[in-house]
This record gives C-alpha cells, sequence and structure tokens, in this order.
C-alpha cells in the first residue's frame, strides 16, 4: 500500500484476527495498530510526523524512501 502522507515509503497491513498492524515496509520498527484498518493508518501517521520531528529536533535528516531517492 502507498499512501502520500508518508513521503513515499510503502505501508504493510496485516490483520492478527484481533488487530490491525501497519508498519512502514522499509522500516518496520515504525508501526501502529488498531481495531480497523483507517484507525491504524491514522495512528502511523501520528507516529511519522512524531518521528520526522524527533529527527529534526536531533539534528539528523528525515528518511528517504528508497524510490523516492532513485526517482530523485
Amino acid at each position: 500500500m502507498k499512501d502520500e502522507r508518508f513521503d513515499g515509503f510503502t505501508l504493510n497491513l496485516y490483520f492478527d484476527g484481533e488487530h490491525w498492524l501497519v508498519h512502514f515496509a522499509e522500516m518496520p520498527e515504525i508501526s501502529a495498530f488498531s481495531t480497523t484498518p483507517e484507525i491504524a493508518v491514522r495512528e502511523l501517521q501520528t507516529v511519522w510526523e512524531m518521528v520526522k520531528a524527533d529527527y529534526l529536533e536531533n539534528g539528523e535528516s528525515v528518511p528517504i524512501a528508497p524510490r523516492v531517492r532513485k526517482a530523485a
């Protein structure tokens, strides 16, 4: 699943029988889960914004999705 809210990163979405888990294929440690796929994706968007802010606050570059890097 691709969603431009996530700067070109690919999303993987799974259902474990109870919850939906969504994470970046390229960075699986960035993830969120919920009872619906829509809420899980919204939660991941919040997490991604927080991760990007943390990188910037620490003077680091925000990771770039491989497919975006190739296109540049």
